[in-house]
């Protein structure tokens, strides 16, 4: 039973940012006073009336429940936002609310869903093992007894080890991925459902780095190149890719792309960052991947990969546990609209009523 005495404001400040709404929108659309809203996200005012709540919860389309949860929202750490200085505030608001309702989703379904895995994510120290980031990378291939040759399935591999990979629109193209340990759930990595095929492979595995080899905040500089030369060893491990990488023009690295998985634009960069070419050749490969127009679309595109856990974790407790969509719902303090919005229209799953 929900305790109605207690408003959560930290609630209600996710809600907000979720819909993208300024104080100035609630307050018109829920037909009271800004200062209201800035009252309650700050505190001001703590016991607000049922009618209040409910209008802004009629124009959050929220249930009423969620501003009486007990849940709390965890601070993203600000190492793992890639490039977020050109991210604007209101969108980032936005992206940590997303994340933190989809966190306290999957902490609600993993209390009667179980991830079988039988391979884990490490926390590797390099200072400690004096160590490169390329180093962990074939370390961990070793563990997870990676095949020889390009990975099939970057998405299905990480999942096997026990993260939970979640597609999200960020509305913005200036972010690529965020990765989190969160206590009492699985690893969790957040990547932008708008990256090319090509690119989301290499992001997933630069957000493994991150969590394998960053379990202490460095700079972003450095982070985001250690997590750089990981994703690169650990999808073109140097002693296979060298002998592909010999003679390297435009048309013999799409040849390449196809077979290992990788962008043509990441394995000019390899081939710099092994010393395989020149700096001329590598500007020139660069001229000539612009002029070729890859740069909007390159060819012969990867195929897609989707994640599953998450999809699965939503069909166990339909299927298995026999919820309905208004259980389900009600389970992840949605709206019936919303949880189908979020689960069930998109490829996650699909739902037979």
């Amino acid at each position: 039973m929900v305790n109605m005495n207690n408003f959560n404001r930290d609630m209600f400040n996710i809600a907000r940012s979720a819909r993208g709404f300024s104080q100035a929108d609630l307050a018109k659309r829920a037909d009271v006073t800004q200062a209201l809203i800035s009252k309650l996200e700050n505190g001001l005012t703590t016991d607000p009336t049922q009618e209040t709540v409910f209008l802004i919860a009629k124009a959050l389309n929220f249930p009423i429940d969620f501003f009486y949860s007990n849940e709390r929202p965890l601070g993203l750490p600000p190492f793992h936002y890639r490039k977020r200085q050109k991210v604007g505030k209101r969108v980032l608001s936005k992206i940590e609310s997303d994340i933190n309702l989809r966190r306290i989703h999957l902490s609600r379904l993993f209390k009667s869903y179980e991830v079988d895995t039988h391979k884990d994510i490490p926390v590797i120290d390099l200072e400690k093992m004096q160590w490169r980031p390329s180093d962990a990378a074939q370390s961990l291939r070793g563990h997870w007894m990676v095949p020889r040759g390009p990975i099939e399935n970057m998405t299905a591999l990480l999942e096997n080890a026990g993260a939970v990979v979640i597609k999200i629109d960020f509305d913005t193209r200036h972010l690529e991925a965020l990765s989190f340990r969160f206590p009492g759930i699985p690893p969790l990595i957040f990547i932008n459902s708008k990256l090319d095929s090509g690119l989301y492979r290499f992001v997933l595995a630069h957000e493994l780095g991150h969590l394998v080899i960053h379990n202490q905040p460095e700079t972003d500089e450095c982070m985001e190149v250690e997590a750089d030369e990981f994703a690169a060893e650990f999808l073109t491990p140097e002693k296979e890719i060298r002998p592909y990488l010999r003679r390297p023009s435009l048309g013999s690295l799409a040849k390449i792309k196809s077979h290992w998985k990788v962008s043509i634009k990441a394995l000019i960069v390899r081939c710099q960052r092994l010393k395989l070419i020149t700096p001329s050749q590598y500007t020139g490969l660069n001229v000539n991947y612009s002029k070729a127009g890859y740069a909007r679309g390159e060819p012969f595109p990867i195929p897609p990969e989707e994640p599953c856990t998450l999809g699965n974790a939503i069909q166990f407790h339909m299927k298995e546990l026999g919820y309905s969509i208004e259980d389900m719902a009600r389970l992840l303090i949605l709206n019936d609209d919303d949880f189908q919005e979020m689960y069930t229209v998109r490829p996650l799953l699909r739902i037979i009523k």
